[in-house]
């Protein structure tokens, strides 16, 4: 090798192991990133449960609380009187003998009466004394439940209280903490009967709107609050559940958990790394080098053999193994380009010439001498074929029964190519020979339909519009076979689609039947018959030609020969479609009855 050649490739293996080092030092920082980012998104997850969680369980006792409350048929009096006697009271915080003593006393006077189910009424109806006992007891009750609630679930804060109109001032009715809890006025302890409290601008707003909605979570830094609407008593002030959570703490745990998790995280990241270069290093840096080597020489010098036989000795069992291997395939790949390009051109060629015969069959095939009657003067036809790709699948024809009877046929068969047109062959074929025995339209696609139904594992079928006119009288019969509706123009008048039911498609289903549609034509009238492409062909703005277009365009014409008019059909639809694609053959068929007398 030359002394060139060896410091390039010693250039090449300087950039290999700069490579591992920035493998190395890219996974380190990967590493590091990776888990700041997994640490910012688990603990944001995780604050983000802790906070749903604290919602959830304030929500659920904002509602068991209103629903308590609102459980006792009396409530309203309830709430008033606790607000207007709290000082007489005989307050207890938890369900003791002395509050179930006062129960059954108040049950021994009134065994009419079961606590829970008083109303209104009946508790006025009572003396004052038995008032107040009733409402003691009811009071502990709801006071018990509140505080088994506070020491199951643990919220900072648990309380019924009445506020003023505009939610500025409160006075608490009841009041829920856990049974070693002190009474007093802190935030965090539990306020008794009768204490007074001013409330935040959040808890002002977040009150209004549990007034309209009953109940409303508001989540204000590391407090989770609850209200939940009851009541407006005493001449418009509000009585409002409050649920509060404090989350600090259960935040601050979880970080820590979180950032633990992440420490170890990094640093088992860190090894992994380590451990990524001395793998880079052993089991790709080696082979990439000889791997060059063998690509720089065979790019210098094309030479194929010395090549292939070193990549072949890289035996590594990995992905550079395989890349060895596919570039081994490449080089003889390669070396086999310029012979496979002639293969296939000739190929190409071979098949040009013969879609370029195709093309010319298909063309000879229909007929195209006109006019094709020269010696008739009672009538004149016109018609033109433009295939979407080589060879299409339209096809048109007409022929003489008889002296007096002329068959005019336009189909269109499912697909385009070649396929499409050997079916089209067959469909031809098959409907001029069942004309010829004297069938009617509907009995001719009867039989075709059966022929063609046999062995169409393909699943060809041909739309077909076939009609037979007598010459002398103008009366016709036609048959439509799925396809489109013609056009007639009348001697005194404009171009009009004529619709009618159609049959099913040729070749769809054996036994299927066809029916007829009786029409007359008179001297100086017009038929105009085509296929699908005409109004379906589409615009690079994906807009059909469609029946009006085609309509417009027929009568812009009005006054054009046949031979004329096809053609001008044709321009129209190019300029609409523009540079768009032809997905599909336009075919098209005039016809001009004149009647016997001919051509006036």
């Amino acid at each position: 090798m030359k002394k060139e050649e060896k410091n390039e490739f010693r250039k090449k293996d300087r950039t290999k192991f700069s490579l591992a080092g920035q493998v190395l030092i890219f996974s380190l920082l990967a590493a590091i990133l990776t888990g700041v980012l997994s640490y910012i998104l688990l603990r944001n997850s995780a604050d983000k449960r802790v906070q749903e969680t604290k919602e959830e369980l304030a929500d659920q006792l904002t509602e068991d609380i209103v629903g308590t409350i609102k459980g006792y048929p009396a409530y309203e009096w309830l709430l008033t009187y606790w607000l207007q006697n709290s000082a007489s009271l005989d307050v207890e915080y938890k369900l003791t003998d002395n509050t179930i003593q006062k129960a059954k006393e108040f049950s021994k006077r009134h065994p009419g009466l079961v606590l829970d189910y008083v109303t209104t009424e009946e508790v006025l109806a009572l003396p004052a004394e038995d008032q107040k006992l009733y409402a003691e007891v009811i009071y502990n009750q709801i006071l018990s439940l509140m505080n088994m609630m506070k020491e199951t679930y643990k919220p900072s804060y648990l309380s019924v209280l009445v506020m003023n109109t505009d939610y500025t001032h409160g006075t608490f009715l009841l009041s829920g903490a856990s049974s070693d809890q002190k009474r007093g006025s802190n935030y965090e302890d539990a306020y008794i009967i009768g204490v007074e409290a001013d409330s935040t601008q959040g808890q002002r707003e977040s009150m209004i709107t549990a007034e309209k909605g009953g109940r409303v979570l508001v989540t204000s830094g590391d407090y989770v609050d609850s209200f939940g609407y009851i009541q407006d008593i005493l001449d418009g002030q509000h009585v409002v559940v409050g649920v509060t959570y404090d989350i600090t703490e259960v935040r601050k745990e979880v970080e820590k958990q979180v950032f633990n998790v992440m420490v170890l995280f990094v640093l088992l990241q860190g090894i992994l790394a380590v451990g990524l270069f001395i793998l880079i290093y052993a089991a790709a840096v080696r082979p990439i080098e000889r791997i060059q080597k063998n690509v720089w020489k065979y790019r210098e010098l094309k030479e194929s053999e010395p090549v292939l036989k070193d990549l072949a000795t890289i035996n590594v069992k990995n992905e550079l193994g395989a890349l060895s291997g596919d570039i081994s395939d490449m080089i003889v790949s390669i070396d086999q380009y310029v012979d496979e390009i002639q293969t296939i051109t000739a190929e190409n060629e071979r098949i040009e010439a013969e879609l370029n015969v195709a093309t010319r069959i298909q063309a000879e095939m229909l007929p195209s001498d006109f006019p094709a009657f020269p010696d008739r003067k009672d009538f004149d036809l016109y018609a033109t074929m433009d295939p979407a790709k080589e060879v299409g699948g339209d096809f048109y024809d007409f022929f003489m029964l008889d002296e007096d009877h002329l068959v005019l046929v336009i189909a269109d068969v499912s697909g385009k190519g070649v396929p499409a047109a050997l079916f089209m062959v067959n469909s031809k074929t098959r409907i001029q020979n069942q004309a010829g025995f004297g069938k009617t339209p509907s009995e001719v696609l009867s039989a075709v339909n059966d022929q063609l139904c046999v062995g169409n594992e393909s699943g060809f079928f041909v739309t077909v519009w076939m009609a037979i006119i007598d010459l002398k009288t103008g009366k016709g019969v036609a048959a439509n076979a799925g396809h489109e509706h013609p056009v007639i123009r009348r001697a005194d008048g404009s171009y009009e689609a004529s619709i009618y039911k159609h049959s099913p498609a040729v070749g769809v289903m054996e036994g299927v039947p066809f029916r007829e549609h009786e029409f007359e034509l008179h001297p100086g009238d017009r038929i105009f018959v085509y296929t699908d492409g005409v109004p379906e062909a589409t615009s690079s703005a994906e807009e059909l030609f469609g029946m009006d277009r085609l309509i417009e365009s027929l009568n812009s014409h009005e006054k054009d020969s046949l031979e004329e008019l096809l053609p001008h059909v044709k321009e129209d639809i190019d300029a609409f479609v523009g540079d768009a694609v032809q997905f599909d053959d336009i075919t098209m068929l005039g016809f001009d009855y004149y009647g016997p007398d001919g051509k006036q």
